[in-house]
């Protein structure tokens, strides 16, 4: 009965949009006039859309090179706050507050910090003789920043890492002490092997939160540009929808998403298979 809400929620928010999403992917819509059934006109129109295809390149591009960088950073640091102390309990907030900062806000506060003209970044690299980017205005540095800005929003996974490297029994790490093992192959035989399952589940969430979150910060620092350098398929959607009214071609290109997100948890999936880690729920309890 406690669950019922928690159905219903589901049920309205995720499963009956989506059903009505692959539905209007059929129909020539514009939210002014009664649908016109298009069969799999829309689905032809995006895949032969040189747009489309390019916003698939940069959200790939903005996936497969942040999620691993992300997991692994957010691995490294709950690793090394480990230990207990006043400081340490203020470095771990410091950690994860940039999560808990609204998409708007914190869009727009690397867009000043990224600020080719006055940004502190920039001044900074200036003040000790380095070339300063011109960041969001430049194609190669405009992926650069977005790269950046999503490497400091770790602060789930660094929690969920943290909460994993406690549970380890001690006395694996202690037992292989006393046989002479270092702290290395301690913990590239012991640590990293027992946390696994987690980086992979953690792997999975931010390939998905990369393909599907990034539009507000996107829009507010990129818009796309500059020449379509940081154009997405969120953006492409929106830009189909809400700019040329096409629902019909928005809700197919939406669809697309969803068939990328589930062909890059099933490589990592593969990935995961050939370390030997199942993905049941016996697996992922340390």
């Amino acid at each position: 009965m406690l669950l019922i809400p928690y159905l219903l929620g589901i049920l309205l928010l995720v499963f009956i949009p989506a059903a009505l999403s692959f539905t209007i992917a059929f129909f020539k819509y514009d939210a002014l006039s009664p649908p016109v059934w298009a069969g799999e006109l829309n689905f032809i129109l995006t895949y032969t859309d040189e747009l489309f295809n390019l916003s698939m390149q940069n959200s790939l591009s903005l996936v497969i090179l942040p999620v691993p960088l992300r997991v692994l950073g957010a691995f490294l640091l709950a690793r090394l706050m480990q230990r207990k102390g006043r400081l340490i309990s203020w470095l771990r907030a410091s950690i994860y507050i940039p999560s808990i900062i609204p998409s708007v806000a914190y869009a727009l506060a690397w867009l000043w910090i990224l600020n080719p003209l006055f940004g502190p970044l920039n001044l900074i690299l200036r003040a000790i003789g380095l070339a300063a980017p011109n960041w969001f205005s430049d194609p190669l540095s405009a992926k650069l920043a977005l790269i950046l800005m999503s490497l400091w929003q770790i602060g789930e996974g660094f929690l969920v890492s943290l909460a994993a490297l406690q549970d380890t029994p001690p006395e694996l790490e202690d037992a292989a002490r006393i046989d002479g093992a270092a702290s290395w192959h301690i913990f590239w035989r012991i640590t990293l092997p027992l946390l696994a399952p987690i980086l992979l589940l953690l792997s999975f969430r931010d390939a998905i939160l990369a393909l599907q979150e990034s539009f507000t910060a996107i829009l507010l620092t990129t818009n796309g540009g500059p020449y379509y350098a940081t154009f997405t398929l969120p953006l492409f959607v929106y830009e189909q929808s809400f700019d040329l009214l096409s629902f019909g071609t928005a809700s197919a290109a939406l669809w697309a998403i969803y068939a990328l997100t589930g062909l890059i948890i099933l490589v990592l999936y593969v990935i995961a298979a050939q370390w030997n880690i199942g993905t049941t729920d016996d697996t992922f309890i340390i």
